[in-house]
């Protein structure tokens, strides 16, 4: 027996099912099916590892992309920047990168 449901999605998620299940060939509901079986079928903590794994790619792909459409306010190389702030006291101002392009 199939039972029927009616759910609600977000407008994004529903244009990305519409998208993978177009790209596998399948239908919606095979799609959700196949969807929801894997995701029932794991362990409260294999879903924990999976939601894990997910933020630590979305965060490796953050500081691949940070730099995107930031000003650069030192040009020097980081390891130079490093050496500079490890041996320069807490208190003490670093140096003004601004007076050194003048």
């Amino acid at each position: 027996m199939t039972a029927k449901i009616t759910i609600s999605l977000p407008d994004d998620l529903f244009a990305r099912l519409d998208t993978e299940a177009e790209q596998l060939g399948v239908s919606r509901s095979e799609l959700v099916q196949e969807s929801l079986a894997a995701y029932l079928g794991k362990t409260p903590g294999q879903r924990a590892d999976d939601a894990r794994r997910a933020r630590m790619l979305e965060a490796l792909e953050g500081m691949r992309t940070f730099h995107i459409g930031r000003e650069i306010r030192d040009d020097r190389p980081s390891l130079e920047i490093l050496r500079e702030v490890r041996e320069t006291h807490d208190s003490a101002p670093m140096r003004d990168i601004r007076k050194d392009r003048r």
